[in-house]
């Protein structure tokens, strides 16, 4: 009859049976097939570690048998993290003693289990005194039951042979060997190994990763049907007997009333029985049918549970450092589900998690999210009312925000997962990765540098470079070493800051500036503006000649949720004393309008001599170009080497002489530059930011020079007419999105309008009306606190806002969060 008849539970909807043709009627004269259910008593066990056992069920939580008869085995899987001692599982399983003695043929058949996974190593020995072995037989590795012949006939002459079945470990927790249904003949037949299918790429890897890398890859274990080539079945190398075909029977549950199920070709050692129903045990055996007619014996009985595998998957997400996005969990499942559990474990830990939303799947389920002791986010979520019906569609959202320093790619893995049926029956799961892309949006701090003269104050310049609205600030400026302290601070009348709160305070080596907008409704807008004059007191004593550099200590830019931006902070450097020459700009005239003209001057305060200037300005951003320069005051006589003008990194660069008397030591203007501003101006106002001063003297040797401050073109009041206006009405995207408590909402009007910004809530319903009346051109904004028309807190969900100007109307989608 057939035989090594073997049935893989733990298949979703399926159970696939395996078996060996018959080998013919070869009477046995020694056989065990260990059903006796222990370890017979004429056999021995030498073991350090675990040892061999006779057992139904030797499977443990990273190393599954298929389901077989009683079989012996030793299981070296004992891993339970990385704390567990190792394991030296080093096992021998030997035979009573035989006598071979006028024997010629010898051959040991067995059934095996041993797919090598993690290192573990399976020999068959041999001794002829009981004590030294040597290896006969190194076992193949295999992901099924097969059936192995191992020639012993050179041990046919001797009198005292045992033979051993080794598993060894190496000294860690790996896995395993089973064996069963061992025969020894003294004839010169033999039974054929064979293997039913391929492995597949997968399964390569995981009979051969080290057992870490499966753990951690795959926690809740690989599904059998993804190990092999279920597609395509290996038939037999060869078939001692012919036969015409299989019969398979089958019986459901503890009912031992088999019925026939299906026949296949003769050719066919393979079936997959797909109609089966989750969760049920199902007994198989399998018989042959000769070409006379005849149908054998049946195979040894096994059985099998076939057990749902639930698919979970994740969205990639993306999003700036500190901005949220929204991750979609989903969930496929086949039967009705009451309760879920996610551990994503996010690489690099930058991400934390906000809020976790219902979809319509889950609309009934309490769903909660938290971050983890380990830097992994948990949802949970529990039925209060309907379970979760069979679908493949998103069960949860959450949003979460990045906390980083450079632009990343986190990957997303699920950790730890846990899918029970409506009566908390834990189910299999498999899971697939997700990426989150983090980019950078860097908000930029620059203080301007110049020179102090001990026992006086002197002036540093804050500038703000941001590309969000920036609701508050606060930033510890400290010079190194610390011979200035901070005396007060005035803030620009460029920017509105009417509703800001407004301090400067020295403390310890710091002085600490806080701006924070009280009424989060007027932030300062993405461009590049002057914030504040800084006043530092020089200290009396300090050492003149010498250089401070004034630098940025803690600092943080806040968004309206008062989520911290990138920022970077640019320091400047002090001379402390008069130094020899002293560069600055001044009288800058000309309003920031497209196409306009200008100019600015260029003052020299020095007490030595000056032959040789050289010096080179930014213009932030880059609006300006360079028309002109003209000499003044007591550089009229210079002369303006022709390199002058704008450069290839489009800065004004000028090279200037005055050899006959050189700039005699004074203060005041020593040229005037002439601009024209391009067609696309776009910010408020332009800088200009020196970038390097030189001075030479009477021999070209180098003069010690100080760049003082800055220079500023901004859109002055004469020409806000000439100022660019939006072209078309437009609603902007809010920000942040979701949000919570408080979002900014951004439109466009392009003349004069009666205008209508109503909250709507999914259904319809009117929430509140937050802008009702005839407003100018221009960009505006305005903030939703997340509240009604009488003041009070709404649910969190997804509401609607509507701009209606003219005869125009635009309607946006946003996410309130709690």
């Amino acid at each position: 009859e057939p035989h090594n008849l073997a049935a893989q539970s733990g298949m979703d909807a399926q159970v696939l049976l395996t078996w060996d043709p018959p080998y013919g009627p070869i009477p046995p004269e020694f056989t065990e097939d260990f059903e006796g259910g222990e370890i017979p008593a004429d056999w021995t066990v030498l073991t350090n570690g675990n040892g061999w056992n006779v057992t139904e069920n030797g499977s443990s939580a990273f190393w599954n048998i298929p389901s077989h008869t009683y079989y012996a085995v030793t299981n070296d899987d004992g891993f339970n993290g990385e704390n567990t001692p190792d394991n030296d599982g080093n096992d021998y399983l030997l035979t009573p003693s035989f006598n071979m003695s006028g024997a010629t043929n010898v051959i040991l058949n067995f059934a095996s289990y041993y797919d090598g996974a993690y290192g573990e190593i399976a020999t068959v020995e041999a001794s002829t005194d009981g004590v030294n072995f040597e290896v006969v037989h190194a076992v193949a590795a295999a992901t099924e039951w097969v059936m192995t012949a191992v020639d012993l006939s050179e041990y046919g002459d001797q009198q005292n042979v045992t033979i051993a079945f080794h598993g060894n470990d190496n000294g860690v927790w790996a896995s395993g060997w089973a064996v069963d249904d061992i025969l020894i003949t003294f004839s010169s037949a033999q039974v054929s190994r064979n293997l039913h299918f391929e492995l597949t790429e997968l399964g390569q890897w995981f009979v051969t990763a080290d057992k870490e890398e499966v753990v951690g890859t795959y926690p809740s274990g690989v599904p059998f049907d993804w190990r092999i080539d279920l597609d395509n079945p290996l038939p037999p190398e060869n078939r001692p007997v012919d036969i015409d075909e299989y019969n398979i029977y089958r019986s459901v549950g503890d009912d031992q009333n088999f019925e026939f199920l299906e026949s296949v070709d003769g050719d066919q050692t393979s079936y997959l029985d797909e109609n089966v129903i989750n969760s049920t045990t199902y007994n198989y055996y399998v018989t042959a049918v000769y070409p006379s007619g005849v149908e054998s014996g049946p195979t040894n009985t096994v059985e099998a549970t076939p057990v749902e595998w639930v698919e979970l998957w994740m969205s990639d997400g993306q999003s700036l450092t500190a901005q949220m996005d929204t991750l979609n969990f989903y969930l496929n499942n086949e039967s009705q589900v009451g309760l879920f559990y996610f551990e994503i474990e996010d690489w690099p830990d930058i991400l934390h998690s906000v809020f976790v939303l219902t979809t319509e799947r889950t609309q009934s389920w309490a769903l909660e999210i938290v971050d983890v002791a380990n830097g992994n986010m948990a949802i949970t979520g529990i039925s209060l009312g309907e379970p979760l019906e069979p679908g493949d569609g998103v069960v949860c959202r959450a949003v979460v925000y990045p906390i980083s320093d450079e632009e990343t790619t986190v990957t997303l893995t699920y950790a730890d997962a846990s899918v029970q049926d409506v009566n908390y029956v834990e189910m299999n799961w498999t899971a697939e990765s997700a990426v989150y892309e983090v980019t950078i949006e860097t908000q930029y701090l620059t203080l301007t540098g110049g020179y102090g003269i001990p026992g006086a104050q002197m002036t540093s310049s804050l500038l703000l470079q941001n590309t969000q609205p920036v609701f508050g600030i606060q930033i510890d400026i400290i010079a190194d070493p610390p011979f200035m302290m901070g005396a007060g601070l005035e803030v620009s009348d460029l920017i509105d800051f009417s509703t800001w709160s407004i301090s400067g305070d020295q403390i310890g080596a710091a002085y600490r500036i806080l701006l924070y907008d009280n009424t989060l409704s007027q932030p300062i807008p993405p461009g590049l503006r002057h914030l504040a004059n800084i006043n530092l007191d020089m200290l009396d004593g300090s050492p003149e000649g010498e250089m401070i550099t004034l630098g940025f200590g803690e600092t943080v830019i806040a968004d309206i949720n008062n989520l911290p931006m990138h920022t970077i902070g640019s320091p400047a450097d002090v001379y402390i004393g008069q130094p020899p020459v002293a560069y600055s700009i001044h009288n800058v005239t000309g309003g920031l309008t497209p196409g306009g003209t200008g100019s600015f001057d260029i003052h020299m305060t020095n007490t030595a001599y000056a032959f040789i200037l050289e010096l080179r300005i930014a213009d932030v951003p880059e609006y300006l170009t360079v028309t002109g320069i003209t000499p003044l005051d007591r550089f009229e006589n210079g002369t303006i080497d022709g390199s002058s003008g704008e450069d290839d990194d489009q800065m004004f660069y000028f090279l200037g002489y005055e050899f006959a008397t050189g700039i005699m030591p004074g203060e005041g203007p020593i040229l005037r530059v002439d601009v024209e501003m391009n067609q696309n101006i776009q910010n408020p106002s332009v800088m200009l930011l020196f970038e390097s001063v030189a001075t030479g003297d009477d021999g070209a040797n180098p003069v010690t020079s100080v760049a003082d401050g800055f220079g500023q073109f901004t859109v002055s009041l004469s020409t806000s007419a000439d100022v660019v206006l939006p072209g078309k009405f437009a609603l902007h995207p809010n920000y942040p999105n979701p949000f919570n408590p408080a979002t900014l909402i951004t439109y466009d009007l392009p003349a004069e309008s009666d205008i209508q910004l109503v909250i709507y809530d999914l259904m319809g319903r009117k929430v509140k009306t937050l802008i009702n009346d005839v407003e100018s051109a221009g960009r505006k904004t305005a903030v939703w606190y997340a509240t009604d028309d009488f003041g009070n807190p709404v649910s969190a969900g997804v509401y609607l806002y509507r701009l209606h100007g003219g005869d125009k109307t635009f309607t946006r989608k946003m996410i309130l969060m709690k």
